[in-house]
């Protein structure tokens, strides 16, 4: 009796958990690639133009992606549209309106007064 909602828990659950750890192992390999990318960049800025210009350009860059992405969470969020419900009873209002004109539109033909008759 119980079966079909604890089978559609534990489903859930299944994919919640699948999709956690992705995202949990996702995360961290883009840590260790940003890791490794700063470390490269050190290298490279440290070469070339010395260790107090590497370490002021790497600052600025991960200084800059941090306020971009704060900013980003400060935004107003839209607020979704929220849309009427649809009318259950719509499409039997449309047919009651055309069963409505077919009889106006068969009382119209049958009655002695219409224009246009065709003369015997």
């Amino acid at each position: 009796m119980f079966s079909l909602p604890l089978d559609e828990a534990e489903r859930r659950a299944r994919a919640f958990s699948h999709r956690l750890a992705l995202g949990t192992a996702g995360s961290l390999c883009a840590g260790v690639g940003c890791a490794f990318l700063t470390v490269a960049a050190w290298l490279v800025l440290s070469a070339g133009h010395g260790a107090v210009f590497a370490a002021t350009v790497i600052g600025a860059v991960y200084l800059g992606a941090g306020l971009i992405l704060w900013g980003l969470s400060l935004r107003p969020r839209q607020p979704r549209r929220v849309e009427a419900p649809a009318d259950p009873y719509g499409p039997f209002i449309h047919m009651a309106e055309g069963f409505a004109a077919g009889l106006e539109a068969g009382r119209a033909a049958r009655s002695p007064g219409r224009k246009g008759r065709a003369r015997d």
